[in-house]
């Protein structure tokens, strides 16, 4: 993780109870992470359910580290929320075990409760559960589950896969198929790379979001997804964003929508870096440390003459990047953007990094003078599968999606700029990119599957 968290003696206090325990004391929500984002002129209202307090939309682990993992998960209505967690599945599930801290849920946060957990141990499987305040004491809280990273010294392989791009409307509907076939392969984490939702979409929940309750709307109807609540269940995310959680085709701080949609972004998804940004890393012990970049919010807008002044990730984002990539020991360097760096979609280039290539040429000198080893992008968006390499800089990128939006039968040229030479592309599919490090031979392997898990390209890259 990236060295902008932090703590303080309060959220590292841990409580040993049973099960009749009481809680041990109250966070209002506006204490979390992902509340301190400019107040809108009317004050966002969830409507309340009756009934009893429940949980909505299952739960999703995400950002876990080798000492911390956020706990995300929705309520029916207003109460509190603790998350009861241990390493002994067991004791989990009789009731007994280390309780986090309490956190309110509000109709302002549409009854979201995001908690983090702290000091754990790295490299070890965690199970919870969690509990509101005043549910049906009848209903068995099903048991989530993940696992901690491992030290940054401790060599062992990993597993993880990749896609991006739900549906759009009602021509994919859920459940998705692609989320199933992920959890099969007992990966370590999920990277969820952008659009995930579609909020600039007529669908069943609302027509094109303007509000901030309108895109939870959109976020609740993906949550039903059974395959993708399983998934979040027993698999951390580490998600990102595009341009449809705020409109089709955003570039930055102009587009009126974005600090509503992003709000809502935080909202729904436990991210680590802060209520507004979006970039940070994750390390996964020796072999891999991931960079998440945020190509959207700071941008210039896209029918700008590209040169000096035309920012795409910004200098702060940047020399945070090329810092990072520097200060990292790790074998592995995966990159994950959600836009592609190459392929060009149409002439002038439209919401692609082609559009941008000044800056990006300058990120890319940055890399060759720090020497920059196995660096890999995962990208999405294209609606495609595809492997592309860079000679010239020693890295590669790769494309793997849709998870459920529309597919693509027509392939699009890439711009000769940084030297990319194509290795693979399949069209007309749905699919998603599986990643195994072996620590012992330093060699990634890079699969791209269609949604059934079933592979179509295959590459061994060695370390080096």
């Amino acid at each position: 993780m990236d060295g902008h968290s932090t703590e303080n003696a309060a959220n590292r206090r841990r409580f040993l109870v049973g099960g009749g325990a009481t809680l041990a004391g109250t966070v209002t929500a506006s204490m979390m992470g992902s509340q301190a984002v400019a107040a809108e002129s009317q004050p966002a209202q969830s409507t309340a359910d009756s009934g009893p307090l429940r949980l909505t939309h299952g739960v999703v682990t995400g950002d876990v580290t080798l000492t911390s993992a956020m706990i995300w998960a929705r309520g029916s209505r207003e109460g509190t929320m603790q998350v009861l967690y241990g390493s002994d599945e067991a004791q989990v599930a009789g009731q007994q075990g280390l309780v986090s801290e309490t956190v309110t849920l509000t109709a302002e946060r549409d009854f979201i409760g995001q908690v983090t957990l702290r000091d754990l141990t790295p490299g070890t499987r965690y199970f919870y559960m969690v509990r509101l305040q005043g549910e049906d004491p009848t209903v068995r809280r099903p048991i989530a589950t993940f696992v901690t990273a491992p030290k940054k010294e401790d060599q062992r392989d990993v597993h993880f896969v990749w896609s991006g791009d739900t549906g759009s409307g009602f021509q994919n509907p859920t459940p998705y198929p692609t989320f199933a076939s992920m959890l099969a392969e007992n990966p370590e984490f999920f990277i969820f790379n952008g659009d995930t939702i579609y909020g600039d979409v007529p669908t069943a929940a609302s027509g094109p979001a303007t509000s901030r309750e309108m895109y939870w709307a959109k976020y609740k109807e993906m949550r039903e997804d059974p395959y993708l609540q399983t998934l979040a269940s027993r698999v951390p995310f580490i998600v990102n964003w595009d341009d449809h959680e705020v409109t089709d085709g955003f570039r930055g701080p102009s587009e009126p929508l974005m600090p509503i949609g992003r709000q809502a972004f935080h909202d729904y998804w436990p991210i680590s870096s802060g209520p507004e940004r979006i970039y940070r890393s994750i390390r996964w012990g020796k072999e891999l440390e991931v960079f998440v970049v945020d190509g959207r919010q700071y941008a210039s807008p896209l029918d700008a003459p590209d040169g000096p002044n035309k920012i795409l990730f910004g200098a702060e984002q940047r020399k945070w990047l090329v810092d990072s990539m520097r200060s990292s020991n790790a074998t592995w360097k995966v990159i994950v953007t959600s836009s592609p760096i190459s392929i060009i979609r149409s002439t002038p280039p439209v919401d692609d990094y082609v559009a941008y290539e000044h800056e990006f040429g300058l990120l890319m000198d940055d890399f060759q003078k720090i020497k920059a080893k196995n660096v890999v992008w995962i990208t999405a968006d294209v609606h495609w599968a595809q492997a592309i390499e860079y000679p010239r800089y020693g890295m590669w990128e790769f494309v793997g999606c849709p998870i459920g939006s529309s597919q693509r039968t027509k392939s699009e040229p890439l711009s000769p700029t940084f030297g990319p030479e194509e290795r693979f592309i399949a069209l007309n599919g749905r699919y998603y990119g599986s990643v195994s490090i072996n620590s012992r031979n330093r060699t990634m392997t890079v699969q791209l599957k269609r949604q059934s898990g079933e592979p179509v390209y295959s590459v061994d890259i060695p370390a080096r």
